[in-house]
């Protein structure tokens, strides 16, 4: 496993990427909720024959792409609260 290496930040630079990769996260996760929506809506105003499954290939990949920066954003907050920011 990847060693801690926000530990090595100082408490300005912590607290500058921890705001950083929480407003990225909330800027995936809505743009990820919009294109669940728009899905549905396609799916469901649509004849279900005339779509194809790749439609759907977003909804699949996007968590994999979260993941990485979800594990990001974990380790910043355990540092902060290390630190009692």
């Amino acid at each position: 496993m990847k060693k801690n290496s926000f530990s090595k930040l100082d408490d300005q630079a912590l607290l500058t990427k921890l705001k950083l990769v929480q407003g990225v996260l909330l800027g995936f996760s809505l743009l990820y909720a919009i294109i669940i929506l728009v899905l549905l809506y396609l799916f469901f105003n649509r004849n279900f024959g005339q779509l194809s499954v790749a439609i759907f290939v977003p909804i699949i990949v996007l968590p994999a792409v979260f993941s990485p920066l979800l594990i990001s954003f974990s380790m910043l907050k355990k540092e902060k609260t290390a630190r009692n920011l």
